[in-house]
């Protein structure tokens, strides 16, 4: 992992000023007041001494936060930072202590210190242990808090990039080549069958009013998502008349699940778009499920426009990042006799609003 030289001088500052801290505690417990400018070079030394606390203590929680998650085991990794600082500590304090005894500076501390001194290391033990309890349980509200803001940015960056799935989704249908195609449809249609023409125009009038309504939905209903695949079929078949058929049998304990919003719309406008519709080739599409865990769609094949398998691949994809909001499980294509797209069934409450 990769030091961040900001993080390494907060962390020995803020020890830093806690080692001086400790020594005025200590120097005011022995000698009845606290240091002063005349024990500069005591305040200096536990500065330092803190400083360097800190520098180890922050490769300390590296090490750990790379051996221990505190996702996983915040019990085992709180009992190990916890140990961790005190080992650090004491070790760091008896190399100190030592280094004292050999040189005999002691009074560079204060007048008359002594490292034999019993009430002192008393007093030091008590403050380190309660020291690296609290500074475990700041360590791990730290990173509690960090983790729950580092969630909260993945939540608002994964609901920005549906709603530009659900853009692109929309925007293919709400095209002008769509409307157009619908508005000529029902020019003839006035003059040689009316009753048709306002059938088609209510069944326009019903996928966009859909179209509209789940611009800022992350699902749907299956049953709402099937009740809209009608109106477009019913619109596809004034255009092809017997030459399309969708047949759809989706049993009533999964009409609940959830959805992404225009997803079975896109799979039978690939099929209508990627295949040629003539007499001598009719096009087929069914819906249904597999052991109520997969939501299949199935299309016959007949001469495929080469010209269009990118924007294929574009509307399968567009699909494939909108489930993964959902579900880990993948959308599976299979592409021989027959092309058939797998969607896995989302068991859940539909997501509504994007807040």
């Amino acid at each position: 992992m990769r030091e961040k030289p900001r993080d390494v001088a907060w962390s020995a500052l803020l020890t830093a000023l806690a080692g001086i801290l400790l020594y005025s505690y200590l120097h005011a417990s022995e000698n009845g007041y606290f240091p002063s400018f005349e024990n500069f070079s005591g305040i200096l030394v536990s500065f330092l001494f803190g400083g360097i606390a800190g520098i180890l203590i922050y490769f300390l929680n590296q090490f750990l936060d790379n051996l221990l998650s505190w996702k996983g085991k915040f019990a085992a990794r709180f009992l190990a930072g916890f140990l961790g600082y005190l080992a650090l500590s004491f070790s760091l304090l008896a190399g100190f202590s030592y280094g004292l005894y050999l040189s005999g500076n002691g009074d560079i501390l204060w007048s008359n210190f002594t490292t034999g001194d019993d009430d002192l290391a008393w007093k030091l033990f008590i403050v380190l242990l309660v020291g690296s309890f609290i500074y475990s349980i700041i360590y791990s509200i730290l990173f509690s808090y960090n983790q729950y803001a580092h969630t909260q940015i993945e939540i608002i960056q994964q609901e920005r990039k549906q709603l530009e799935l659900q853009f692109e989704a929309l925007k293919s249908q709400l095209s002008p080549h769509y409307l157009f195609n619908s508005l000529n449809t029902i020019s003839s249609l006035l003059y040689n069958d009316p009753q048709t023409a306002e059938q088609f125009i209510r069944r326009l009038s019903q996928t966009y009013q859909y179209i509209l309504n789940t611009q800022h939905k992350k699902s749907v209903t299956l049953q709402e998502e099937l009740e809209f695949v009608k109106s477009y079929y019913y619109l596809l078949r004034i255009r092809f008349q017997q030459l399309l058929n969708i047949e759809i049998n989706v049993p009533n304990n999964i009409i609940h699940s959830a959805i992404p919003p225009l997803t079975l719309q896109l799979l039978v406008e690939n099929a209508v778009k990627h295949n040629t519709v003539t007499p001598e080739s009719p096009l087929f599409i069914y819906i249904s499920a597999v052991d109520n865990t997969q939501l299949r769609v199935v299309n016959t094949k007949s001469a495929l426009q080469e010209s269009m398998v990118t924007s294929t691949r574009i509307g399968l994809d567009n699909i494939r990042q909108r489930y993964r909001f959902f579900t880990e499980r993948k959308i599976e294509i299979r592409d021989d006799e027959k092309y058939t797209v797998l969607l896995p069934i989302i068991h859940q409450q539909p997501l509504t609003q994007v807040s």
